[in-house]
């Protein structure tokens, strides 16, 4: 209990503690040359980008970012490519956040089929993990629990699917957690789409597909654009003659943030 609500006080800031905290921990990066700080829960790793001058007197919006197959296995690649996306002056000084990336080891199911976020069929424990992680980070530090997001790419894309099902904010099944979501390339295998329009339709979502590609079909969110048909917290958006990997065209794009960070607050 002790333990307890010394977390709850490192959120806040209370009695200048969460100072602490964030000062050695932008000691430690600042020592390694990297914004990145790392993590575990569970035996899974996970990396959190901090806020550029973290005010600890602040709150701040959390991003969980979900990766695709397999990147999990190789931590430095991973922590490159999100690096070009998240740890950038365009994006950092426009939208001070913390980013939380789980890291799935999927070395002995390369497939992804029982190692994942969820979204591909069996239940997994990569899902639960992420969440534990993200709700590791939120009792740590100074974060606006009205302003969580969750967003991913391709295997990465079918767990924010599955993750807006479960614990969207107004409507989460297992939680409310995330006011907003970007799923990219992904699509959902246990849930029924109508059933799933049920869930969402009051949830902003940005859904992107490439309309060739040939590793995820767009089947599922073009159903969902058809469900969601003059909902005004859905969009979605077919890049026009682009295969599967289209998340550096769409996470360098300034005002998919600006969307993002609009939403929840209230």
């Amino acid at each position: 209990m002790r333990r307890r609500r010394l977390l709850r006080g490192l959120a806040m800031g209370a009695a200048g503690l969460g100072a602490v905290r964030l000062a050695l921990e932008r000691q430690r990066a600042a020592a390694e040359s990297t914004p990145w700080i790392t993590g575990a829960v569970n035996g899974m790793r996970y990396d959190v980008l901090l806020p550029a001058h973290c005010d600890p007197a602040q709150r701040y919006p959390v991003v969980l970012y979900l990766h695709q197959l397999d990147m999990g296995d190789w931590p430095e690649g991973l922590r490159r490519q999100a690096a070009a996306w998240f740890d950038i002056e365009s994006f950092r000084s426009r939208h001070a956040c913390f980013v939380v990336m789980p890291m799935l080891d999927q070395s002995h199911d390369q497939g992804g089929v029982e190692v994942n976020f969820g979204g591909k069929g069996k239940a997994s424990k990569g899902e639960d993990n992420a969440i534990a992680a993200l709700r590791q980070v939120m009792d740590h530090y100074p974060v606006d629990s009205r302003r969580i997001y969750v967003t991913g790419n391709s295997m990465g894309g079918m767990g924010a699917w599955q993750m807006l099902v479960d614990y969207n904010d107004r409507t989460g099944r297992k939680g409310k957690l995330f006011a907003a979501g970007m799923p990219l390339a992904g699509r959902n295998r246990t849930i029924d789409p109508a059933d799933a329009a049920q869930v969402l339709q009051d949830v902003p979502i940005w859904a992107f597909h490439g309309t060739r590609d040939r590793e995820v079909s767009p089947d599922w969110d073009r159903t969902m654009a058809g469900l969601l048909t003059g909902r005004k917290t859905f969009r979605y958006t077919e890049v026009a003659d682009a295969g599967h990997e289209i998340w550096t065209s769409i996470y360098t794009r300034p005002e998919v943030w600006d969307w993002l960070f609009a939403q929840g607050g209230d």
